[in-house]
């Protein structure tokens, strides 16, 4: 994938060039259902050719304002990273949700639902929201930015895991601020150069930013304090 550089007004980040338009789907009515799974194939294999060496640096761009580091400014189109990230995300709540009564199953889906479901619906909130205030980014770099600002998430609960005690929840705001702050403030720093306007960049980043961390404060309560019920 080649890098380009998109410009709208006073605002320029470096971004990978868009390739969802390579997508052709069969349009003969004869089309096997394995010529509509290889033309899938096809068009989602770019998105997870990203060299396992690269991940790391990845992460931690996710974390990392891009105003205060130029060189963490590209907005990646991948979905190995995001991919990732959701697994190790339905992983910790699946250890702080499991319990006997619940069982193995429903433990397993209601953690999917918190994870891959709501990333999927965060995005497309994004899309629409982007749609209306004109905001410069494609449904792939949505995905991929919505995954890497869960990269917080992950940190927040593991650390606060290990190092909380059960009746305090000090730790937990405190890291919260730290980690869930920075990765929920690069997505809304990417939303703000991309987006024109004041006023659209106002509803698009304070809504995004609050979800983002509401949904953290939840599933924390919910799955590792047992506080909400699932």
């Amino acid at each position: 994938m080649k890098y380009i550089i998109m410009s709208r007004k006073t605002h320029t980040t470096v971004t990978i060039e868009s390739i969802d338009s390579d997508f052709i789907a069969p349009t003969s009515k004869r089309a096997s259902s394995l010529e509509y799974c290889e033309s899938v194939f096809t068009f989602l294999k770019p998105y997870f050719q990203v060299e396992n060496h690269r991940l790391p640096h990845r992460f931690l761009s996710s974390l990392a304002p891009p105003i205060f580091f130029p060189e963490f400014k590209r907005v990646y189109s991948d979905l190995k990273g995001p991919l990732l990230i959701l697994i190790t995300l339905t992983s910790v709540l699946f250890y702080g949700a499991y319990d006997a009564e619940r069982g193995v199953l429903n433990t397993a889906v209601t953690c999917i639902k918190l994870t891959f479901v709501y990333w999927l619906c965060f995005s497309f909130m994004a899309f629409v929201l982007g749609y209306f205030c004109d905001t410069c980014l494609n449904r792939s770099q949505l995905l991929s930015i919505s995954g890497y600002s869960l990269t917080g998430h992950c940190l927040v609960l593991l650390i606060a895991e290990v190092l909380q005690q059960e009746e305090n929840h000090t730790v937990f705001f405190v890291l919260l601020t730290i980690f869930g702050g920075l990765s929920t403030g690069r997505l809304a720093i990417i939303m703000l150069a991309r987006t024109p306007g004041p006023g659209q960049r106002l509803i698009m980043c304070s809504s995004l930013a609050t979800i983002n961390l509401i949904h953290l404060i939840y599933i924390h309560f919910a799955c590792m304090r047992h506080k909400f019920v699932l």
